[in-house]
């Protein structure tokens, strides 16, 4: 039977036919797997075979090869180990040669190829003229612009599969060829993009060049300059590039942030377009994550009373009045037919904006509650879901003092938002009822404030999936705090009663029926009705 038609067989969409032409594969594979994969290899090489062809022939090499999952693969990488050396070295030839193709659709698998065999033999000493080749692809001028780019993504596959201590001696080669990629000299965006995707993949095994402050200072430099390359994937890596450098080398970026970093991460946020928006947002919510990161090591540190090994540059807090304005405007940019399950600006400036109150603490208080201030009330539901937003990100942080009597203030109209008629709004309030009941429950378990909390809970319940689980949830919170601000009796380790008792039944009644509506996958819903209801029955 022919190779190439049970190849693109597998890709049809008849599924009789698919399966057919897997099984037949899979027998082939399981009577003589070294001549497999031979086979596979010959016909992604070929020239002359189909774009269809070459694609399954691909496909099927990298799944022989590697898997998602940590047991599966390293069986597959013994496997392939065990294959006789010979045949193992005519399949790497075939797929170097691969990477050579004018076919996109053949370069590209043969470069995960590469590097899933990379992944099996470099971390035991074989393969070991094989980065080299890589390199020499990228630097030698004669190269096309397809094999450059196929060679830098192989690159950036192999440094995110191996274990960086694998390839600390060849760190040096690897940087210079893809930071030669990446110079707004190079004519072809898309060398630069690959280029650029490839230094995300290297970052973890260059620290000794970022200790280096003139290897440090032209990498910085080529990547700042890459967020104004013309090309907006280029733009969209450069920036995803930025945060990982600051996730892992903030020691370092003193020097950069208030000439580069700090003016081209506020730009990135304005932006129109959604993705480079995205990454100027993910960048001060990972300067928040580290600087909380030192904070606890700061506290650990002082109870030992030994030295922390790295200090906070408190840029979170210096940059406070500069981008609090920017992420409480991107709340209200989101989506209309948004579902709760959709990343956007709006849900990436929520969780920045409760990571710098985590990390500024009250300071955020003065930027925030004028923006809530001025649109819980509005008229344009995007903002009063904003205003909300707002609202819930802020109450982790700051400490109570500082927002018992917002909170108090507050309180009725974010209850009352529960009943809007805009969905996202009627969400978001119930979430923020619920970050009250958990984090502030004082200000709910009141005689003249809990029956008001609870009916509306109890009646978002029935509203639409994503609103109910957060009102299930809300309830969830609020029956945990309220048996843990119940008075004990004396000699009794539990209280005898607890504010929610009246309500108990009523409640449970309506946990159960929610768990039985049809809609209850959705959401997540029918799980967050039945731990609230288990949390309601164990107090």
């Amino acid at each position: 039977m022919d190779v190439s038609q049970m190849l693109e067989q597998t890709l049809s969409p008849d599924e009789h036919t698919r399966v057919a032409a897997s099984r037949f594969l899979e027998e082939a594979m399981a009577s003589d797997f070294p001549q497999y994969m031979l086979t596979l290899c010959a016909q992604l090489a070929d020239e002359s075979k189909s774009k269809e062809c070459r694609q399954a022939a691909g496909l099927g090499l990298k799944n022989c090869l590697t898997s998602k999952d940590d047991g599966t693969r390293t069986q597959l990488q013994q496997r392939w180990l065990a294959v006789d050396a010979n045949a193992r070295a005519q399949i790497k030839q075939g797929l170097l040669q691969t990477l050579r193709s004018p076919v996109e659709t053949a370069a590209s698998p043969a470069a995960q190829g590469v590097s899933a065999i990379a992944a099996a033999e470099l971390p035991v000493g074989q393969w070991t003229d094989l980065i080299q080749g890589l390199l020499d692809n990228v630097a030698s001028a004669g190269s096309a612009e397809l094999l450059k780019v196929a060679t830098l993504k192989c690159i950036g596959y192999i440094c995110e599969e191996i274990n960086p201590t694998v390839l600390v001696a060849q760190a040096n080669g690897i940087l210079t060829a893809v930071v030669q990629g990446m110079r707004k000299q190079e004519p072809s965006f898309r060398v630069r993009l690959a280029a650029t995707q490839a230094l995300i993949n290297s970052l973890e095994f260059v620290n000794e060049n970022f200790k280096n402050e003139h290897e440090r200072n032209f990498i910085m430099q080529v990547v700042c300059e890459a967020t104004r390359c013309e090309d907006q994937k280029v733009v969209v890596a450069a920036f995803q590039a930025l945060v990982k450098i600051m996730s892992l080398y903030y020691e370092y970026m003193e020097q950069y942030m208030v000439v580069a970093l700090f003016p081209l991460t506020l730009e990135a946020m304005r932006s129109e377009v959604e993705d480079i928006a995205l990454q100027g947002i993910e960048f001060w919510s990972t300067v928040c994550d580290a600087e909380l990161e030192l904070a606890i090591e700061l506290s650990e540190a002082v109870q030992l009373n030994h030295q922390p090994e790295a200090h906070s540059k408190f840029y979170a807090k210096g940059a406070l009045p500069h981008i609090s304005p920017i992420v409480l405007g991107l709340l209200a940019k989101q989506d209309d037919d948004d579902d709760d399950d959709t990343w956007n600006v709006s849900m990436a400036a929520g969780v920045c904006l409760a990571l710098i109150a985590n990390c500024v603490g009250a300071d955020v208080i003065p930027y925030a509650v004028p923006f809530i201030t001025e649109h819980i009330k509005s008229n344009d539901w995007h903002f009063r879901e904003a205003a909300l937003m707002a609202f819930g990100s802020i109450l982790e942080g700051p400490g109570k003092e500082s927002l018992v009597q917002l909170v108090n203030e507050a309180l009725p109209f974010v209850v009352g938002l529960m009943k809007d008629s805009s969905t996202q709004t009627k969400d978001t309030a119930a979430w923020c009822v619920g970050r009250i009941c958990d984090l502030l429950p004082e200000c709910v378990l009141k005689e003249d404030v809990l029956p008001q909390v609870l009916h509306t809970l109890a009646d978002g319940l029935a509203d639409e999936p994503r609103v109910a689980a957060n009102a299930a949830w809300a309830l969830n919170t609020l029956s945990e705090s309220a048996y843990d601000c119940a008075p004990l009796q004396p000699d009794r380790d539990e209280p005898h009663t607890y504010m929610l008792s009246s309500a108990y039944e009523v409640l449970t009644m309506k946990l159960l029926e929610t768990t039985e509506r049809a809609d209850g996958a959705e959401s997540n819903l029918r799980a967050a009705a039945y731990e609230s209801w288990m949390q309601l029955i164990s107090t």
